[in-house]
């Protein structure tokens, strides 16, 4: 490994496991070799601690990138034209085996003309000089002994922008003191630190901080009330409800509690301290802006207060309670950081003569920066689908069909509950999710569907977790196979209990919640087409498959004023993961139609008029059509997916 390349990795494992050094995988880092030729950086959107020796950066010469700050004839051009061209610059200046088409940093041509090693940084300790209307004269005075001071760099907008204004106050400096400026403070940004080594950058970065903690106030509560789980749920349902009346969106709801946030609310003015709108880039791109200030929680006054932005908030700072985040598991984390970070500046700039926030102007420009918008999808890992940010929660999900819907709304971008009684089951189909998608929200619940109190808890759990729910997927069943004479009546209550309670108990108390919720919703019972033509030797499977449609007809009628659809799929036979055609089912099967084992699958494909094996994605893309808002006019159905064995009449 290249010598600068090593030094690039070592500092950012250092830097970007520090939480008060860098907020939401920001921060950059650069390191030029030794002969001058080539300078090491981060990539966009990669956060520093996850860097390696494969990934994370990109190598580029010098030469070509200060080229890109010395073509005046780039200023000339309309700023989404100028800023695109020198994305593409920057990207030709790479020089590297990297093949997976990650971008150099966008400051990439800022760090060239700086010292060898380049330490850029948004820690909370800058920024509550940098946001405050006195921070450059509280800062002059902290560094006056210095022997050099800091170079102070008055906002600018970021990109091509910032870099030609760095240029020209650099080479100032440098006429002045006879060497490049060691330390620069970015007006409501940040700090740039560079030296001729990467030791001493980060002694340097260590000595910034430590001076500048000297004279701040660190956010510190008493004693704080403990809030019920109850109350947090339904917080989360406000929160939810209010963001998707204002936008249309839906998506999860976290929950944070830190004793910087009780700090934060028990200070005198502390509702005035969020008026102000964004304090920096990352702020603005992440959260949206400021937290949203809220003491008693109403759907329609948050969603009236959402509706005011031009992007609404995601961040919800609820007096009292703590912080609520909409949002994907990932970025809501993100989101809780730069909100702490952003609490503490606003506190101690407050005591600095005033908080300095980015005007509309510029946060006009960084919302419409195509750089800002890739890096944001980088960091969030951000999936598309057609019910991307819903929450489901999958009944019977440890193998099967369960287990096949389930999966299928997780790459839809759902939020997945996955809900057995076969809890260990239900964590290997959880760990399937996770290895192919690893930005999933998925969440394993332990429930047998037959019993109240484990319904009802379950239910308690999902919005614990994600703040509401959209869709109830009912997939847990059973099929006891006998002939009528040999029937054991326990096994007809068994199936009674799992396929009919099972289901009622599941569709009741979901029922209930998106009521409450008031975003409509979803129900799906997974019946079958022995529900709508009765199959031989099967009469419990035959009459509660039957019962599930009409009990679906029934919801849809009462649910229907609430906007909650409800329908049914009626699967053909699927084999594929299937417990129920387990080898003695197939053997029943086998007996019954006078043939060998290993003929029934082909036989049962061949009774189809498309002569084709149903998978378990054919039936999870049919559930997911039934939840999407292509479905919004079908409610009280059967939609009959089993490749044309039974035709409805």
């Amino acid at each position: 490994m290249d010598k600068a390349l090593s030094q690039l990795i070592r500092v950012s494992k250092v830097v970007g496991t520090d939480a008060s050094l860098v907020q939401g995988g920001g921060g950059n880092i650069s390191v030029k070799t030794d002969d001058g030729k080539y300078m090491y950086i981060k990539a966009s959107g990669t956060a520093l601690k996850d860097m390696n020796g494969q990934k994370g950066w990109r190598r580029m010469r010098l030469e070509s990138v200060l080229s890109v700050i010395e073509d005046k004839s780039l200023a000339k051009l309309e700023t989404h034209a100028r800023e695109t061209e020198v994305v593409n610059r920057l990207l030709l200046a790479c020089e590297d085996k990297i093949t997976a088409g990650a971008r150099p940093s966008v400051e990439a041509h800022l760090h060239a003309f700086l010292d060898k090693c380049v330490i850029h940084l948004h820690p909370s300790a800058v920024g509550a000089y940098v946001n405050a209307k006195n921070g450059r004269a509280k800062l002059e005075r902290l560094f006056a002994a210095e022997k050099f001071s800091p170079l102070w760099v008055p906002y600018t907008d970021p990109g091509f922008t910032l870099a030609k204004r760095i240029g020209k106050l650099v080479g100032d400096y440098q006429k002045r003191f006879g060497r490049k400026p060691a330390i620069l403070f970015l007006e409501k940004h940040g700090l740039l630190v560079t030296e001729g080594s990467a030791d001493a950058t980060l002694r340097l970065v260590r000595k910034v901080i430590r001076m500048c903690n000297s004279k701040l106030r660190v956010l510190k509560s008493g004693r704080v009330k403990v809030v019920s789980k109850q109350r947090i749920a339904e917080t989360k349902l406000c929160i939810r409800r209010a963001y998707f009346e204002a936008t249309g969106e839906y998506a999860p709801v976290s929950y944070f509690f830190d004793e910087a946030f009780a700090a934060f609310w028990s200070k005198k003015g502390a509702k005035k301290m969020l008026a102000p709108g964004a304090l920096t880039p990352d702020t603005l791109l992440y959260s949206n802006g400021p937290a949203m200030w809220v003491e008693n929680c109403g759907a329609k006054r948050i969603g009236s207060q959402l509706g005011k932005g031009t992007r609404p908030s995601v961040a919800f700072l609820v007096k009292g309670q703590g912080l609520f985040v909409v949002g994907s598991k990932k970025m809501a984390a993100t989101v809780r950081d730069v909100t702490a970070y952003s609490l503490f500046i606003r506190f101690n700039a407050a005591r600095m003569g005033g908080i300095l926030s980015l005007n509309r102007r510029q946060q006009e420009f960084i919302n419409q920066w195509e750089s800002e918008a890739f890096r944001k999808k980088l960091a969030g890992g951000v999936s598309e689908g057609q019910l991307k940010g819903r929450i489901a929660v999958v009944t019977g999900a440890s193998s099967g069909l369960g287990r096949s819907i389930a999966i299928g709304l997780a790459r839809d971008a759902v939020a997945v509950a996955i809900v057995d009684v076969d809890k260990k089951a239900a964590e290997q189909t959880q760990e399937i999710i996770e290895n192919e998608l690893p930005q999933a929200q998925t969440l394993v619940v332990g429930c047998d569907v037959t019993k109240e109190d484990d319904v009802e808890e379950s239910f308690k759990t999902v919005v614990d977790k994600w703040g509401g729910l959209d869709i109830l997927v009912n997939a847990a069943g059973i099929a006891p196979a006998f002939s009528l004479v040999d029937l054991p009546v326990d096994k007809w209550r068994l199936a009674v209990e799992v396929n009919l309670t099972g289901y009622m108990l599941m569709a009741k108390h979901a029922a209930r919640i998106m009521i409450k919720q008031g975003m409509g919703g979803s129900i799906v019972n997974l019946s079958s087409k022995s529900g709508l033509e009765a199959s031989k030797n099967n009469t419990p499977y035959n009459a509660t498959k039957a019962g599930e449609i009409h009990m679906a007809r029934g919801w849809a009628l009462e649910l229907g004023e609430h906007g909650i659809r409800v329908n049914c799929v009626a699967p053909g036979n699927v084999f594929e993961g299937s417990k129920i055609w387990n080898p003695e089912y197939i053997k029943v099967c086998a007996k019954k139609y006078g043939i060998k084992p290993e003929e029934v699958i082909p036989y049962y494909v061949c009774k189809t008029a498309l002569n084709r094996e149903i998978k378990g994605q054919d039936i999870a893309d049919a559930v997911i059509f039934l939840c999407t808002d292509k479905a919004r006019t079908i409610t009280g159905q059967t939609l009959v997916a089993d490749s044309g064995q039974v035709m409805v009449r």
